[in-house]
């Protein structure tokens, strides 16, 4: 299996090392071994095979001369989920916030894959191969990425509990993972170039006008994607005298609000008015798509298509970004103006505070350090 590190955008190339022997790709394919991602802890490879009853293969990153070679990640778009994992998988789906539910799909195929590679089922699982699963999920991913999908496995093996298909969950009492005050991977804008991003991008047509309205709704108010292509005209409204944005369903499928400042509202009623779009339905989307030559259409933006607008734009500006580092720039600039713990948390909709300190980048200021607010005279 290839398990590569993704860390920052780079990845890590793995080769299995079994019985002291490299296998080259090209190898590994003629004698499908199979593997369990361990590092580069030796010493596990005798421990860990007998887990299996067959060659445990440990795996191990290989330098190239010019850095880290990538290699592909599991694909898991042709996985199909066998009977009883299905079925548990909808039980789990059908708790869930329908933009949970594509991660969760994605996670259990990545679970259902790693078990076929084993020879495993869901239904024999053993407490000793998920310790094996957890480690290659530690080797294999990022800390934030590996403590979501191990979350997923559990809540599918407690979910296959309830459904009586297992007596116990064989996860329960493995420790999970903490994800550390810097976890979050995403960069953070500075101000200067959060300048530089929106004035290169040119409002002269009315597709132009779309993306300044969308990238600065992104950057002033750290709402995810997922919920600015949601929005529609008539979540646009006052609240206490201020210009808010209703969002229907957030994270966890939660219904919240950003609040909208003048001059975000002012883009986004220029971006309507070239779209012809200024006396559009309530029901209507906010953001649409544009057909070539300028011309919108009634159909809302997708998730990915706001991702590709972000990158473009950043890009053009030398500047590598996506539409969740905008958030990660939200978070920062705020507390950079001085905004409070509790205040940027409110706005972000974190339920934890912790969460919040993930997403806040540059906090060794020297500007406003603590030691300035001790006074002793």
């Amino acid at each position: 299996m290839d398990c590569s590190k993704r860390n920052g955008g780079r990845k890590k190339e793995i080769v299995i090392v079994s019985n002291s022997t490299i296998f080259s790709r090209t190898d590994r394919a003629k004698t499908g071994i199979l593997g369990v991602c361990f590092g580069r802890i030796g010493v596990l490879k005798g421990l860990l095979a007998p887990l299996f009853g067959r060659r445990c293969a440990l795996l191990r990153p290989s330098k190239k001369s010019n850095g880290m070679h990538r290699v592909p990640a599991i694909q898991v778009k042709e996985v199909v989920l066998n009977p009883p994992l299905a079925a548990t998988m909808h039980n789990v789906a059908g708790q869930l916030a329908p933009t949970s539910c594509k991660t969760y799909t994605i996670d259990a195929k990545h679970f259902a894959q790693w078990m076929a590679d084993q020879n495993l089922s869901l239904l024999l699982l053993s407490r000793d191969e998920l310790v094996a699963y957890r480690a290659y999920l530690a080797e294999c991913y990022a800390q934030s990425t590996a403590s979501r999908m191990w979350a997923v496995a559990k809540r599918l093996l407690d979910e296959a509990v309830q459904r009586g298909l297992l007596a116990k969950n064989p996860a329960e009492g493995i420790r999970g993972f903490k994800a550390g005050d810097d976890e979050s991977p995403h960069r953070a804008l500075k101000r200067e170039e959060a300048k530089m991003l929106l004035d290169a991008i040119d409002r002269r047509t009315t597709l132009g006008k779309r993306d300044y309205a969308l990238i600065m709704l992104l950057l002033r108010t750290g709402i995810r994607r997922a919920e600015a292509v949601a929005l529609t005209i008539g979540d646009l409204v006052m609240e206490q005298g201020y210009h808010v944005a209703i969002i229907q369903h957030g994270k966890g499928n939660k219904r919240g609000f950003a609040k909208l400042p003048v001059e975000v509202r002012q883009v986004i009623d220029d971006y309507l008015v070239a779209a012809g779009r200024a006396h559009a339905a309530p029901e209507a989307p906010l953001f649409v798509s544009f057909r070539k030559g300028d011309h919108p259409q009634e159909k809302p933006l997708h998730p990915n298509q706001v991702e590709r607008i972000v990158k473009q734009h950043a890009h053009a500006v030398g500047i590598a970004m996506s539409p969740h580092g905008m958030r990660a720039s939200f978070i920062t600039l705020a507390f950079e103006g001085g905004a409070d713990l509790a205040l940027v948390q409110d706005a972000a909709r974190h339920k934890d505070p912790r969460t919040t300190r993930r997403y806040q980048k540059r906090r060794n200021n020297l500007h406003r350090n603590a030691v300035d607010f001790v006074w002793l005279e």
